[in-house]
């Protein structure tokens, strides 16, 4: 029996997709797995103070955002690149 994939895999695998140009969209963004969670969740509430203690999570949070914003990154062509940009400096943190 093969093990379902961690969120922190998906994650990765979910930005390397959508850096190579392929679309990220809600459908994605709800299909991720359950499984995995203590990879990637901060231990703490107060985890905003240090947010660069967590990559991960500031992943899954800017996969939510690219998923939301595509009209967004359709109209402003800069604020796509911006957000490029942060999901690849994410990745070389998480990977």
């Amino acid at each position: 029996m093969q093990e379902a994939p961690s969120v922190k895999s998906w994650i990765i695998a979910s930005i390397r997709t959508t850096l190579t140009g392929h679309a990220f969209t809600r459908a994605d963004w709800e299909a991720q797995p359950r499984a995995g969670w203590n990879e990637i969740k901060p231990k703490r509430r107060l985890f905003l103070l240090r947010l660069d203690k967590h990559p991960a999570h500031l992943a899954w949070t800017a996969l939510r955002w690219w998923a939301d914003d595509g009209d967004i990154r359709a109209k402003d062509l800069e604020y796509g690149e911006r957000r490029k940009r942060e999901l690849r400096g994410l990745l070389e943190q998480i990977d």
